[in-house]
């Protein structure tokens, strides 16, 4: 029995094409969904076809043999703990997220010798809560990045049914498919096109300037795919012109994306490799700019706040000079965001400008801070802005007097301190 955790639009494709083979499979579902298991809906070009696919709860899921995990990225860890009572130390994982570091989420439930990780191509996008539009035929590679034996599970059967095939260096598959991803998403996200509008202006240098990086990144740690990078990106787009990126899908819904797993990851790799993408971290900014994932949290904690904090977090505004409270504040712990609770800052960059306003050096994470371009005032700025919640924090300047040259001039009542009490 294959039971496929999530019912989005991968989940659905799975479960039909299993189904269409005779082979064993159930969706696993949230126990509030009114479902009629004999009218989940595939449509092709042909039309639509139904099938009865069995569906189960997860709390109701005994032993799992096969779990197939299609969730998105950001649910991940909540939807293992919902099944985690019926994982056993025979059960064999599989995942299906975009981006890439899944599988130590997935090692906190299971042997990392069970969680196999899957690269999926196949078009498909969700109509209706059962019902799916699969409009680009692809296939699947399986793979695992603990061994490169093929495991017995992955029958010649479940190959072809999937048009899937077995990999012994899944990693460079799944970088392949990141670099591709971590172009098309963001961006037509960001100016809310489908894919092929990406080829045109005035979006296309964008692409390419991001191409040029990731393929400079590539040669460094994945070199075997560096070569094919431009082609391969270009080749995609072209051939997924009127497709809309699942980026762009959870944004109009208002959902959560896989911006973290997808550009979040490729930013850390390239700082470990002390590999410089300017464009990528401004990629980074202006999406998070455009849809902080948490806003509801700023718009809320706002409703509370005195006229000032407002002003400043709200409207951009600033406050007096020498009137912070952390201006000269020197204790251990953990500079936050006030509307959202984001580390922004540690103690141990805190330095005193003089400039009457807390000033850092660095940043706690640098995915922590959005950037924007600041022109008021008659004065050419860069603004910087909490970039989970898109509150203003304050500027950052390169006269820093340390070994990274930057200032992050900050409003004192943009932050929330927490102390280090080990």
């Amino acid at each position: 029995m294959i039971s496929i955790l999530g019912a989005g639009a991968v989940g659905q494709l799975l479960a039909h094409k299993l189904t269409e083979a005779s082979i064993d499979c159930q969706l696993i579902v949230r126990p509030d969904a009114l479902l009629d298991s004999g009218r989940w809906q595939l449509t092709v070009q042909d039309g639509p076809t139904y099938h009865e696919i069995k569906t189960i709860t997860a709390s109701d899921c005994d032993e799992l043999g096969q779990l197939w995990v299609c969730v998105k990225s950001p649910q991940l860890k909540t939807a293992l703990e919902s099944v985690a009572h019926a994982i056993t130390a025979e059960t064999v994982m599989v995942l299906f997220q975009n981006g890439m570091g899944h599988e130590s989420v997935a090692s906190q439930f299971i042997s990392s010798e069970n969680i196999f990780l899957a690269s999926n191509t196949h078009g498909t996008y969700q109509q209706g809560r059962q019902s799916i539009h699969y409009g680009g035929h692809g296939s699947i590679t399986f793979g695992c990045l603990n061994h490169s034996k093929q495991p017995k599970w992955l029958t010649s059967t479940l190959l072809q049914t999937l048009n899937a095939s077995w990999s012994n260096d899944i990693e460079s598959i799944l970088w392949q498919k990141l670099f591709v991803n971590a172009v098309v998403n963001p961006l037509t996200a960001i100016y809310q096109c489908k894919n092929g509008a990406l080829l045109e202006e005035p979006v296309y240098p964008k692409v390419m300037a991001l191409i040029n990086e990731n393929q400079r990144l590539a040669k460094v740690m994945q070199p075997g795919i560096a070569d094919n990078l431009k082609d391969n990106t270009l080749s995609v787009i072209r051939n997924t012109a009127d497709n809309q990126s699942s980026m762009l899908q959870d944004v109009l819904r208002g959902q959560e994306t896989e911006i973290s797993a997808i550009n979040g990851y490729l930013l850390e790799t390239a700082q470990q490799y002390g590999i410089h993408v300017p464009h990528n971290w401004r990629l980074w900014s202006e999406f998070h700019i455009a849809y902080p994932p948490l806003k509801a949290l700023r718009e809320q904690a706002s409703q509370n706040f005195d006229s000032l904090t407002y002003q400043v977090t709200q409207q951009h505004g600033t406050e007096p000079p020498f009137s912070g409270g952390y201006n000269l504040h020197h204790e251990q712990g953990i500079y936050r965001c006030i509307c959202c609770n984001n580390p922004l800052f540690g103690d141990d960059s805190k330095f005193d400008s003089g400039c009457g306003w807390p000033s850092f050096d660095k940043a706690q994470d640098n995915k922590a801070i959005a950037y924007r371009e600041d022109t008021s005032h008659g004065m050419h700025r860069t603004e910087i802005l909490c970039a989970q919640c898109g509150s203003h924090l304050g500027h950052v300047f390169e006269d820093g007097p340390t070994e990274t040259g930057q200032r992050f001039c900050v409003n004192s009542v943009s932050l929330n301190f927490t102390k280090d009490n080990s």
